[in-house]
């Protein structure tokens, strides 16, 4: 019993270090709660087969030279199909069958588990969340997600590029686009702890063929453009920010409330939290046009407002992520966003993202490294 024991912790520690080498790492924890959520996920047959998957996608005959003579090619393709089925690998189309790949924790295999999530799951989650992985997920340097403001409540006297835009993004896409319920909140209503802002839940949105993999994963379903923008209208309403996929074609966009967000809460533990936001904007306030209502400081998640000694609202920019929602509800128009002195131009695409990415975890050298592994077949 005690030899088993020790294989499995051998076996999910060596897959928590494989994971640990995709562009948005996956640490160790003092407490080793990585590994219970590992368990939790993977089974030991699935974490050996994960083990040999690399950081790029493959096909599944260049996968079966590492684990051959442990399964044939059609017994990996199953165990494979399996394991994306259930959001722990990447599976992409490509004329010659299904292509490979490890997945990144977040975003990634946790939003995945969106019907399979359990209490257990969750609180480990936002322990290791507390613990470690916000070292990981966050940077100063490129995010995964950005902020995009309310485009109303920028000047229309200068112009506004697309992927700040989000509504010009959606009314110029071609779709298709989903929505799925957001894993948050529903994580949050598992452990009895209602969110704070919303009732809304269905409108974690994807665009574009990854809508069309989450409907076929079966956790989305297709909406009309119509519906897309009235959900970005009602996360307006309800105080929500919008985060998007941090590139100039998201494919995902998130609308989050500052109680249930790992993004958000996780950030805010921080001594400067915009620091950790990719935006191009902040807010600032007219302290004459001020009425002193309080309305933006119970608009802001990010907790970046509040009430100065002269009875006016003041904002605190270390924790401001320009996302306009102090903007859009202020009664005498005394808030506004401007624009940051540095403006930061996401990458082209997720492709472009995660090579970024890697470049600024291994460096240039590192990264080019990796790229020639992984075209001599070799797992990265």
């Amino acid at each position: 019993m005690a030899d088993a024991v020790m294989e499995s912790e051998i076996l999910y520690r060596r897959l928590q270090q494989h994971l640990d080498r995709m562009p948005v790492g996956f640490p160790a924890s003092e407490s080793g709660v990585e590994l219970e959520i590992l368990r939790q996920l993977f089974t030991p047959e699935e974490a050996t087969v994960a083990l040999e998957l690399s950081a790029f996608p493959e096909p599944a005959a260049t996968i079966q030279k590492r684990v051959k003579p442990r399964t044939s090619l059609a017994g990996l393709i199953g165990l494979l199909d399996q394991m994306a089925e259930k959001g722990l690998i990447l599976r992409l189309p490509a004329k010659e069958g299904y292509r490979y790949s490890k997945l990144i924790y977040a975003i990634g295999m946790y939003e995945r588990q969106v019907d399979r999530l359990s209490p257990k799951l969750e609180r480990d989650s936002r322990q290791y969340m507390e613990e470690a992985f916000r070292y990981a997920f966050h940077s100063k340097k490129t995010t995964q997600m950005r902020v995009a403001p309310v485009n109303k409540t920028i000047p229309a006297v200068r112009h506004v590029a697309t992927y700040e835009d989000i509504r010009a993004y959606v009314q110029a896409s071609g779709g298709p686009f989903a929505k799925m319920t957001c894993i948050c909140r529903h994580g949050k209503d598992l452990l009895g702890e209602k969110c704070k802002q919303t009732t809304l839940r269905e409108n974690c949105l994807t665009m574009s063929y990854a809508a069309t993999w989450m409907v076929e994963y079966g956790v989305a379903r297709f909406i009309s453009r119509e519906e897309m923008l009235t959900l970005l209208e009602q996360a307006d309403q309800e105080g929500l920010v919008l985060q998007p996929e941090n590139t100039k074609q998201p494919l995902f966009l998130c609308c989050c409330c500052g109680c249930c967000c790992g993004v958000l809460t996780s950030a805010k533990r921080f001594p400067s939290p915009a620091d950790y936001f990719s935006s191009n904007y902040c807010a600032r306030v007219d302290p004459d046009a001020c009425a002193s209502c309080g309305t933006c400081e119970v608009r802001c998640q990010m907790d970046a407002i509040h009430t100065g000694p002269e009875g006016k609202s003041e904002v605190d920019r270390s924790r401001c992520i320009g996302c306009g929602l102090c903007v859009t509800t202020c009664p005498s128009d005394a808030l506004h966003l401007e624009e940051k002195d540095a403006a930061r131009v996401p990458p082209d695409d997720t492709r472009a993202l995660y090579i970024r990415l890697l470049q600024e975890r291994y460096g240039p050298l590192g990264t080019a490294l990796m790229v020639a592994r992984n075209l001599l077949g070799r797992k990265i």
